[in-house]
Parts: C-alpha cells; sequence; structure tokens
C-alpha cells in the first residue's frame, strides 16, 4: 500500500473520490427530483413514491422499457446519496491526517453501505464517520458500518438520547449509563424495601423501547450489566461529558446496574452531539445517596 505523507484530508477525500466514480468534484447535489405534496393528499404521495421508485405506469413504455427506466432511476438514486455523502464529508474533514491511507476494501465496503442512505441526517453520520476514518485509518470497523446501516433515523435519535445519559469511568472508558443499584439482601432491607433502587430513564429522554432497539442493532449489550460487589471505601471516578464525578461507596455489598455501550456503540458515540442532562446527574446522585458519598 502507498503511503502519501503531504495530503490533507479534503485531499485525500478527493483521490477515493475519484477512484470510486471517476471524478474529484465534490459538489452539494441539489438536483433532487423528489415531487413536493401537500400533507394529507393521499392520493398525491401515493403518485411521488411511485414515481420515485420508478414504477409509474405509462402506456407510451412496455413493461421491459419500464423496468429498465425504474433500474435508471434506482442508480440515479444511489448515485445521488453516495455523492452527496462525499461533499457532506469534505466539510468534516481536517488538516491533519495519518501518514497511512484508508484501507481500499473498507472504502469499496463504505461506498456500497450508503447508497441507499437518502435521510440528510444519516447521511452526515455517514460523513463524519468516513471523514474520521481518513483522519485514523482503522478508527471505524466494518462491524461499525454494518450496524450503522441497519439504524433508522427513529434508532438515531434513540442513540442521540442515550448519548445525553452516558458516562465514563476511569477503569474502563467504554461508555455506560448508569439506572440503579443493589445490596446484599439483609432481614432489615428486605421488610423495608431498601436492598435496591431503581431510576425511570423515560423521565430522562431514553424510553425502554429505545434501549431495546439499541440492544437489538448492536449498540448496547443485550442485557443489563452488574458492576459485582463493591466493597464499602471503593473509590468511583466517573467522566459525564466535560464533568469529573468522584465518589466514595459508604456501604457494604453495593452492585451497581447499568446499559454498556458494545465496541460499536462507542465507535460512534463521538460521532454526537450531547446535551448535557443535569436532571438525570441529580436524580442519579439521590438515588445512590444512601449508598455512595459524592465529592463536592
Amino acid at each position: 500500500m502507498v503511503k502519501v505523507t503531504s495530503l490533507s484530508g479534503q485531499q485525500r477525500l478527493a483521490q477515493l473520490a475519484r477512484s470510486q466514480f471517476g471524478t474529484a468534484e465534490l459538489n452539494n447535489a441539489s438536483d433532487s427530483k423528489t415531487v413536493g405534496v401537500t400533507q394529507g393528499d393521499f392520493a398525491a404521495k401515493h403518485q411521488s413514491l411511485s414515481a420515485r421508485s420508478g414504477a409509474t405506469v405509462s402506456t407510451s413504455l412496455t413493461l421491459t422499457q419500464r423496468a429498465e427506466r425504474r433500474i435508471q432511476m434506482q442508480r440515479e438514486r444511489q448515485q445521488y446519496n453516495l455523492e452527496s455523502i462525499m461533499a457532506l464529508a469534505m466539510e468534516y474533514c481536517t488538516e491533519q491526517v495519518a501518514n497511512q491511507d484508508v484501507d481500499p476494501d473498507w472504502f469499496q465496503q463504505f461506498c456500497e453501505l450508503v447508497l441507499e442512505i437518502s435521510n440528510k441526517n444519516m447521511q452526515q453520520l455517514w460523513a463524519k464517520i468516513l471523514a474520521g476514518e481518513i483522519a485514523a485509518p482503522g478508527k471505524f470497523s466494518l462491524k461499525t458500518l454494518h450496524s450503522l446501516k441497519r439504524m433508522s433515523y427513529k434508532e438515531a435519535l434513540a442513540l442521540q438520547q442515550a448519548a445525553n445519559l452516558s458516562f465514563k469511568t476511569r477503569q474502563d472508558p467504554t461508555p455506560r449509563i448508569y439506572f440503579g443499584y443493589i445490596r446484599k439482601p439483609s432481614l432489615w432491607r428486605v421488610l423495608t424495601g431498601k436492598n435496591r433502587a431503581v431510576l425511570n430513564l423515560n423521565q430522562y429522554g431514553l424510553s425502554y423501547p429505545q434501549i431495546l432497539s439499541l440492544m437489538d442493532i448492536g449498540l448496547l449489550h443485550n442485557s443489563e450489566i452488574e458492576s459485582g460487589s463493591l466493597p464499602s471505601g471503593q473509590i468511583l471516578n466517573w467522566q459525564y461529558q466535560q464533568t469529573s464525578i468522584n465518589g466514595t461507596i459508604n456501604s457494604k455489598d453495593v452492585v451497581l446496574q447499568y446499559y454498556k455501550y458494545t465496541a460499536c456503540g462507542a465507535e460512534l458515540l463521538p460521532l454526537l452531539t450531547t446535551q448535557p442532562n443535569l436532571a438525570y446527574v441529580l436524580a442519579l446522585k439521590q438515588l445512590l445517596a444512601g449508598i455512595v458519598l459524592f465529592g463536592q
């Protein structure tokens, strides 16, 4: 593999574009042929979707000609999607890039996977991935690309909500979402119901169906995770976005509960712009107040 050391991120992207579809011109496409329709006009929407699919019935064309027309429209739409993502990636490219080139097999699969990505918000995610891969080849695995391919815009919104609630720890940088704890049961705790506590994440923007959908596409592990028994005196070093949160376990045999991101989910998370959810952080601290002494 030939290494190029003097190219900027945008120049390297232009090289990749030229190798893929024979041009280095990456202008945002503005010739979309989607027909606008009035909301609630079923017939007009049906006609618009039929036109976009190439399935419009025309008495002047034979069945074979209509099939050829549909295939041609599909190819044009795929090319439009590919070039749109390439153009967006230009905006995210940095001047500082690694000496190593993007793996050609990775890039080929990337191009194939984005052909059907028409949603503008999803195109931005794919563009950020390409720009990130150019800056640091090997940053995004093929497994992550295939997970993102399965993601709908609705699931992307769920990932955004999850990102807003995510912590990292000094011991394990893989993000996680804390929601409860368990203490070793005793007669008093069983009678008083104080041996466990759970936070309702739905109150802070992340519903249980959203959690299940992120599990289904492989961005969260398929079950709740337990930390294992933490002894009294155990130090907690958490990072919540730009804020460090430190605490000390002050109860015996404590087990923290959380949802943990998979490797694919952890790769995608930095692409999102997170917003601090201070109500969630405050509620989590209040929930854990009986077992964790938080620093000021």
